[in-house]
């Protein structure tokens, strides 16, 4: 069977789904070593994989920053949302963090041998030296997931992270070209002197595609956990970008379910509100003004922190929980109030459940503005929404069927693909 090198960034949105593309490539019969943080290794030994550390900067735990990164998230955290804390994210948490990477990969590969295939997350750019011409071993192929929107750059759209809809026409096509120069030449071009100064310390000779178009560009395949029709049209998208349909939760957790669970499964209308499993220290950003403004809406209201955390003054039509699987809630869910998690977001149109989201940090906004582009959401753009917005959010998208069709329409496009076997089937097109 072929050998399999699986590496992830080490924050928790990016490895969940590596840890079950790997589980199944494991089951598949695969022989799977998985690179990533150490804070991981036993998740990872749980599913039979071989587990390696990384190294040096690489090897960071971004809920227990430590050294370098503790001052790291000081300077990031008194940045203005949006741009220049995603510039600063490329930097110093993504580009960094290359030479590390790269050696832990070049290390693995000299005792699986040139045979074994890279599967990554496509935010693990320790890859990167392999196809611009550093010295070394040279794996058979780099297969990315996609955990976030693509970010290519494009006649068709804006540039990733402004969060603005596509727009093809002549005008549009105008308004795109201008932006892109204004983003990949003037705003980010500190950005990406830094990542050829860092490509060029690990020995790379090739010149390096812009940041954002690389990620998708660079592996010899791109494989989107998404839909197509999510995703904005592109006329000039590269062959290598594939969508597989989204990973969502199948078999519940080994928790009980809450005790108020029944309620649940007996309630006329449900709508859940969740800030997702990072994003989620500051309950008041969503989560408590959710439930402040949906008091007395006529709706079991259920929210869901990610984390232990008491909630005071709980109106009394709402329930609390730190977790229950969506695969178990979502089908009694009929709207679903988030910050805009790429995952949660594609999980709940899986099971066709229409949204309220408000997310505007890393790629929060382009996950929004895309799920209001199809229909199937309400965007308010901001961390914040007050409490007016989000009833009047609610309310719209549970008395307009057209957010609830937009979304089934999704649906169907998600259940016509079985993507963990799409994403095996794709790496045995390099085996040996």
């Amino acid at each position: 069977m072929t050998k399999i090198l699986v590496a992830s960034t080490p924050v928790y949105g990016h490895f969940a789904p590596m840890r079950s593309i790997a589980r199944h490539l494991v089951q598949s019969g695969h022989d799977v070593t998985f690179l990533t943080g150490e804070h991981y290794r036993s998740q990872v030994e749980a599913i039979g994989a071989d587990f390696v550390p990384l190294t040096g900067l690489a090897d960071y735990n971004p809920e227990r920053p430590a050294g370098e990164f503790v001052e790291l998230a000081a300077r990031r955290n008194a940045m203005p949302v949006g741009l220049p804390q995603l510039e600063f994210d490329m930097k110093h948490v993504f580009a960094d963090v290359i030479p590390d990477q790269h050696a832990s990969l070049v290390g693995i590969l000299e005792d699986l041998g040139q045979d074994a295939v890279v599967v990554q997350d496509a935010w693990f750019f320790g890859s990167w030296p392999f196809h611009l011409g550093a010295p070394g071993p040279r794996p058979a192929a780099v297969v990315s997931i996609g955990v976030s929107p693509p970010t290519l750059t494009s006649v068709d759209t804006a540039p990733f992270g402004l969060g603005l809809p596509p727009d093809a026409t002549p005008a549009g096509r105008e308004r795109n070209r201008e932006l892109n120069h204004q983003v990949k030449d003037v705003a980010f071009a500190p950005l990406q002197e830094h990542l050829t100064r860092v490509l060029e310390s690990v020995g790379t000779t090739k010149p390096a595609p812009f940041f954002f178009d690389g990620i998708v560009t660079l592996p010899d395949l791109y494989l989107h956990l998404g839909i197509e029709g999510f995703e904005y049209p592109r006329s000039d998208a590269p062959s290598t970008l594939r969508f597989v349909g989204a990973l969502t939760e199948h078999g519940a957790s080994a928790r009980p379910l809450p005790e108020w669970w029944a309620e649940a499964t007996a309630a006329e209308t449900v709508v859940v509100v969740t800030q997702g499993t990072v994003a989620n220290k500051d309950l008041g950003e969503l989560v408590e003004p959710t439930l402040a403004a949906l008091d007395g809406l006529d709706a079991l209201v259920i929210a869901v922190t990610g984390r232990p955390a008491e909630l005071a003054d709980l109106p009394a039509n709402a329930r609390c929980a730190e977790f229950v699987p969506f695969d178990l809630l979502l089908p009694y869910t009929d709207v679903l109030v988030s910050n805009a998690g790429n995952g949660g977001v594609q999980s709940a149109l899986s099971y066709g459940v229409p949204l309220v989201l408000a997310g505007a940090t890393e790629d929060k906004p382009e996950v929004a503005a895309r799920a209001a582009w199809t229909g199937a959401a309400v965007d308010l753009a901001t961390n914040r929404p007050d409490q007016a917005a989000l009833r009047k959010a609610v309310e719209a998208v549970l008395s307009e069927p057209g957010y609830r069709a937009a979304a089934r329409r999704l649906q169907a496009e998600h259940a016509a693909h079985n993507t963990l076997s799409e994403i095996a089937a794709a790496v045995r097109e390099f085996s040996a």
